[in-house]
């Protein structure tokens, strides 16, 4: 959002600083002087009132600050965007501001905390107490989960965290690689984290042990986003957690145990990413369906497209596992070979590809399959 600014007119700067040159006037009367010190007609800007806490002090400055004639609301969802520490700063920049931080949506993610760690879980509470308006985005470490789990509990709870809508217990790591899986040390979760079910539009779920009680009765009705990563979880119940999201449109699953083959029905998803061991994914049925993204290319694992007619973005096929297969239809790719071609697929215009030794041949065979292909992203893979 940009800010106008804008210096006094001509006429006060001629006013404030007359000509040097001009003959000096005898003193007029206070009746008149006002009438000369402000010769234009009152404008409607002039003649607004002043927004709440700006005080009638004359000052042209205050009378210019355009962001605080916002109302509360629209202040409130500014400041939301911010992190929380900057987002509770401002409530030192005008008495109009006060108030507003304490009212705005939260946004409190533990990463940006100033502080070590010790320190942070002070503050998370600190910034819990002294908020009273509703919760908009809520980031914790997923590890929390096992060593502070009466805090998370807690925070959980709190009131400042009403109608959440995005919930992220995010994985750390100290490089970009992918977590490490430790399957056998994850706990469940605390319940209060399933309070905000009928509110939450995001969520990333880590690190814990999601069990068939607990999520087979639960509905998410404007989820449009979910993440589950290195998560502890049956069949019956993982389908159930995508059934029970109407209008779910991201689906992530990465380093899912006791997952073998699973099954997508969905008339909203838009872009599904596997990072997993499992060994068949099935598109039944998915309409609104456009990115198949399989993130982690040196698994093994069967993908049948049954119903897909929007699907654009593809990959990655991996060569790595000569029994890897990918059917579209009546197309079938076995590594990256094409064992079936008897239509080909005209929707997919992004393909990713991964090959052990660059082979021209094979990749032009393959292009076979997609005739409308836009963008290949080939990339070899390195044995040791």
């Amino acid at each position: 959002m940009a800010m106008e600014s804008a210096g006094p007119s001509a006429n006060s700067t001629k006013l404030a600083a007359p000509d040097i040159h001009e003959e000096a006037r005898p003193p007029l009367p206070a009746a008149a002087t006002a009438e000369a010190t402000d010769p234009e007609p009152a404008t409607p800007e002039r003649s607004q009132e002043l927004p709440p806490g700006v005080e009638e002090n004359g000052c042209e400055e205050e009378l210019l600050d355009r962001i605080s004639r916002l109302p509360d609301d629209t202040l409130g969802e500014i400041i939301s965007l911010l992190p929380v520490m900057e987002g509770a700063r401002t409530q030192i920049l005008a008495p109009r501001w006060r108030h507003l931080w304490r009212a705005a949506p939260l946004n409190l993610d533990y990463r940006v905390l100033p502080a070590l760690l010790s320190a942070r879980d002070v503050l998370v509470g600190a910034v819990l107490a002294a908020h009273h308006g509703a919760g908009r985005r809520l980031c914790l470490p997923a590890r929390h989960l096992e060593s502070r789990a009466d805090a998370v509990d807690a925070w959980l709870r709190s009131h400042a965290l009403d109608n959440l809508q995005e919930l992220e217990l995010y994985v750390c790591h100290a490089t970009h690689s992918w977590p490490i899986l430790i399957f056998e040390h994850l706990v469940p979760p605390p319940a209060s984290i399933f309070r905000f079910s009928s509110t939450l539009r995001v969520a990333t779920i880590s690190n814990c042990h999601l069990l068939d009680d607990t999520v087979q009765t639960i509905q998410f009705p404007h989820l449009k986003k979910l993440a589950l990563v290195n998560v502890r979880i049956k069949e019956v119940s993982l389908h159930s957690i995508i059934s029970g999201c109407p209008g779910l449109e991201c689906l992530l699953l990465s380093s899912i145990s006791r997952i073998c083959c699973l099954w997508i029905n969905s008339p909203t998803l838009r872009s599904i990413g596997i990072r997993s061991n499992l060994r068949e994914l099935v598109i039944e049925d998915a309409p609104s369906l456009q990115r198949l993204l399989h993130l982690e290319m040196l698994m093994k694992m069967h993908i049948s497209v049954i119903s897909a007619p929007k699907l654009e973005t593809l990959g990655c096929i991996s060569e790595q596992y000569s029994d890897c297969r990918v059917v579209i239809g009546s197309t079938v790719i076995q590594g990256l070979r094409v064992v079936s071609l008897a239509t080909v697929v005209r929707t997919v215009k992004i393909l990713a590809i991964h090959m052990v030794c660059f082979d021209q041949d094979m990749v032009v065979d393959l292009l076979r399959c997609f005739p409308c292909l836009e963008k290949l992203y080939a990339k070899e893979v390195i044995l040791h």
